[in-house]
């Protein structure tokens, strides 16, 4: 076994001020192929171990001058992995019980039986070789940590950077708000706005949190930008992601949810498809009231489907109406009582703070939802929330 092999060559200080005791065990030892150093005072001890490195020190406690505690304590500040044998008398067991306490690995009364002391000092050298393993186990794993830490920070950075937080063109005014509950999440927003007066929104939902979420929705952000580039409609996009996702991470066991609009400013029309997410929502501000745009698809990558089953519906506005598109994490959030907030509550705090631009309105819903929740998702949340200006 390896672990045999890393005692085989060990190196063994051997301290007693009987030289017949030394040259009795330290014959035992090197018939084990032991390295031993023999010495008869406490104080050549102390400069072999401040001169030499030992994996194990044996030595007799009561020492003229020099004792065995205070060796035992110079080999542990040398090295902590280095095991200490006590080698006492019987009627100073009491002691040797306390040397074990500072750190000895065992004590063993004389006379010395030959076997015993065998079993004892092997065992003292696994337990060294043990501990160096593990220390260096832990090395390598607080390495990794601090290494996955790292890029764990600058996914977020990277993550948060690709999410808009204001946009201000002369068709809409957009404000973005993304609370990921790990610090990396499956929520993603985007705008993108043509040289035809179209402007498209899009929020995704990927199932599950943290780095597999977000892997996930970073890839399907850049697929989702590709298909809106392409002028695709709605409902279009939504049959290419289904496709692209289910031939992509059909064995992930991860689904999307998402809400596709386009916005036609010289028509005045939002086109909208959506795949099993929380419906959008157009506060007609003149008028308080709020209508829901529903999703009408089964969710991405559950199957494939035809082009033809991916529907989208088509609805007007008018000039400062609003639309807020969102991840159910806002609505399930929930307080001590575990009460969601809710759909219904999301509409009260639109309508009571409809006046405001829209950054100050989703503040306003933010600050709602942290109040009932106390602060505490259990969900990725964003939020994207449009006034439409023309």
């Amino acid at each position: 076994m390896s672990k045999k092999l890393d005692i085989d060559y060990s190196h063994i200080l051997m301290v007693d001020d009987d030289l017949n005791v030394i040259k009795l065990l330290s014959g035992f030892l090197k018939n084990e192929n032991f390295d031993v150093t023999g010495v008869e005072s406490g104080e050549a001890a102390l400069e072999e171990i401040k001169e030499k490195s030992y994996d194990l020190v044996i030595s007799d406690l009561n020492l003229p001058g020099i004792n065995g505690i205070e060796i035992l304590e110079a080999a542990k500040r040398k090295n902590k992995h280095t095991q200490v044998l006590i080698l006492t008398g019987y009627g100073s067991i009491d002691s040797a019980v306390r040397a074990m306490q500072k750190g000895a690995y065992e004590y063993l009364t004389k006379p010395i039986d030959g076997s015993t002391f065998l079993y004892k000092v092997k065992k003292a050298l696994e337990r060294r070789f043990l501990g160096q393993l593990i220390e260096e186990q832990q090395t390598r794993l607080d390495q990794y940590h601090r290494l996955i830490s790292r890029d764990l920070a600058l996914a977020k950075q990277v993550q948060a950077s690709l999410v808009p937080k204001y946009l201000d063109l002369a068709e809409i005014e957009t404000s973005v708000e993304y609370l990921p509950m790990m610090g990396l999440g499956g929520d993603f927003a985007d705008i993108y706005s043509d040289s035809q007066g179209r402007v498209y929104l899009t929020v995704t939902d990927v199932t599950g949190h943290g780095v597999s979420a977000a892997l996930i929705v970073n890839r399907v952000c850049s697929e989702i930008r590709k298909l809106v580039r392409d002028g695709l409609e709605p409902a279009q996009m939504l049959y290419a992601l289904n496709t692209f996702f289910c031939e992509s991470f059909d064995q992930t066991s991860m689904f999307l949810t998402c809400q596709f609009i386009r916005i036609d400013t010289r028509l005045g029309e939002i086109l909208y498809s959506a795949s099993a997410h929380p419906a959008a929502l157009l506060c007609k501000r003149g008028e308080n009231q709020i209508l829901e745009l529903p999703s009408q698809n089964i969710i991405i990558g559950f199957e494939k489907k035809p082009e033809k089953e991916f529907v989208q519906n088509k609805i007007s506005y008018t000039v400062d109406d609003f639309l807020l598109m969102y991840t159910d994490g806002v609505i399930e959030a929930e307080n001590a009582d575990k009460v969601t907030f809710g759909l219904e509550a999301l509409k009260k705090t639109m309508i009571e703070n409809c006046q405001k631009s829209s950054l100050n309105i989703l503040k306003a819903i933010v600050k709602r939802v942290e109040s009932h929740s106390n602060g505490n998702f259990k969900d990725d949340i964003i939020l994207l929330i449009t006034r439409l200006k023309k």
